[in-house]
């Protein structure tokens, strides 16, 4: 084996002289400083780091320059390297200038907050973060359609029939607020994410609301409570041809022939039981018309002749019967007769009175093919009959269990006439006791109420009930010598009938239901 002799620096500076040696230490440190150079350009060839803004479905490019082959990864799989229409999650590549594209998707996009990926470049071992592609968070969007599919600004509401109308979100929704007017089938409206959704709204079965046109706002919010949309709600009325008269049957209805005395008599239950309903003086309906607004007709039957004449007011003479009031809380009154005759009430919405006001007979009155009889058409009979009522004479009615007085506003003392109840379910409610009776409460603030039976305290007490609560220590009633009187401030508020008990020995004797006045 060959051996080499190392030679130390004072060796070569014998064998070179001083000058030499310097020329070789002058070389050296040359080559040392070329070669940390090299060293640094590596250190510099990962491009400056950038930063790329954008949104889900974009399209972004990164432009870089690199001296050397590169490989570039994606941190976050929305954020895709596109090349000739290929998808992937790495590229790689030769030195120069170079753009890539990159493809944003909505995956995994979320509300509220951005969202990164880092573009990590590999040059050999070593590696850095040369871009930050930040998509921007995603927007909540909440639209409604009509049933063809058609972007809609507000929604319709129904009258009788609930109208459907489609809701979708991309997230979580439910409707919130709402006006108290407004019925959403089966209570609530709710929706998944991109999931279409259909809701079903109507006015609620209330007058109050039923007959005018509303306005009002539903709003959905998302399941955090973040974000809300509202819309508007049209309500346009209900039918304006159409009219109700709320919970009435208009047939098997007779008047006294001093038209003081009204008695409908019906058939209910299995068993068909027979009922008779008695009213004094007149008899109140509520009527549902749009607006208020519709027109009562009147219609005497008589044979003369052996012919049947069927008279319409407006026409003919038929000005005995008189159907009074506002905003649908009504009241027929009939005259004073001195032989039995026969009519009937109709009444007709404003829109469609004025479509057959000028032939009322034509329009109202058809003749049977096979008796030849004159009759109110059927469609009429259904949808506007008020009531069908014969005067005659009839028996005297039994003595009141109360009397019932009160200051008119002339001060001129008035008596009220209480109606006998028949109803089978309040009967029921108070088992035993044959004295119940009912009136409307008058108009004053007070009124008194003798019971018939004898001196206060002595030989009965009272107790007043509205509904299941007992509200005598309210002080609506007082007693005194043989009556009570009973005060309200303003009557109008009253919402809901009072029960004046006549007790005695811890004994219902008497009941008075006293109900609201709606006149």
């Amino acid at each position: 084996m060959k051996k080499i002799k190392q030679q130390t620096p004072f060796t070569l500076m014998r064998k070179f002289g001083l000058n030499g040696f310097l020329a070789i230490l002058v070389m050296a440190f040359g080559m040392s400083a070329c070669s940390d150079d090299d060293n640094d350009d590596a250190g510099s060839a990962f491009p400056e780091k950038q930063t790329l803004n954008c949104k889900d479905g974009d399209t972004a490019e990164f432009t870089f320059q690199v001296n050397t082959n590169w490989q570039l990864t994606s941190s976050a799989t929305w954020c895709r390297f596109v090349t000739d229409e290929v998808e992937d999650y790495s590229l790689s590549g030769i030195a120069g200038k170079q753009t890539v594209k990159l493809k944003i998707t909505d995956e995994a996009l979320e509300f509220d907050a951005p969202t990164t990926a880092q573009l990590i470049m590999m040059i050999g071992a070593d590696k850095a973060i040369v871009a930050d592609v930040v998509r921007s968070s995603k927007n909540r969007s909440l639209k409604i359609y009509d049933m063809e599919g058609n972007e809609i600004e507000k929604i319709e509401v129904g009258y009788d029939e609930y109208l459907p109308f489609v809701v979708q979100a991309n997230f979580r929704f439910a409707a919130t607020n709402r006006p108290e007017w407004l019925d959403i089938e089966g209570n609530a409206i709710v929706g998944s994410i991109n999931k279409k959704v259909t809701g079903n709204v109507k006015i609620i079965s209330d007058p109050q609301y039923a007959k005018y046109m509303q306005n009002g706002e539903l709003t959905f919010t998302d399941e955090e409570g973040i974000e809300s949309y509202t819309f508007p709600l049209v309500y346009k009325g209900m039918n304006p041809n159409v009219i109700e008269v709320i919970n009435s049957n208009p047939w098997n209805w007779e008047v006294s022939l001093d038209g003081k005395t009204f008695t409908q008599t019906s058939n209910s239950g299995a068993s068909a039981t027979t009922a008779t309903s008695t009213y004094r003086n007149f008899v109140p309906f509520t009527i549902q018309a749009f607006d208020d607004d519709f027109e009562p007709v009147y219609i005497e039957k008589r044979s003369e002749y052996g012919m049947t004449q069927m008279l319409i007011s407006g026409e003919d003479d038929v000005d005995w019967m008189h159907l009074t009031g506002e905003k649908g809380n009504m009241r027929l009154k009939i005259d004073e007769a001195s032989e039995e005759r026969e009519g009937f009430v109709l009444v007709i919405p404003r829109a469609l009175y004025n479509e057959i006001k000028d032939d009322l007979w034509g329009n109202l009155i058809e003749r049977d093919i096979e008796t030849g009889e004159l009759d109110i058409k059927f469609s009429y009979q259904q949808g506007n009959l008020v009531m069908n009522v014969v005067q005659k004479q009839k028996k005297q009615v039994d003595e009141q269990a109360f009397k019932v007085t009160y200051y008119d506003g002339n001060w001129v003392s008035q008596e009220v006439d209480c109606t006998k109840v028949t109803d089978p379910d309040i009967i029921e409610q108070y088992s035993g006791v044959n004295d119940i009776y009912t009136m409307e409460w008058p108009s004053a603030n007070s009124f008194t109420v003798d019971p018939m039976e004898g001196n206060f305290e002595t030989d009965w007490l009272f107790k007043v009930m509205r509904g299941d609560k007992d509200i005598t220590a309210e002080g609506i009633a007082e007693g005194s010598d043989t009556i009570s009187t009973l005060f309200l401030e303003d009557p109008s508020t009253m919402t809901e009938a009072l029960h004046f008990l006549i007790m005695k020995d811890d004994e219902i004797k008497k009941v008075l239901i006293i109900t609201p006045n709606h006149n």
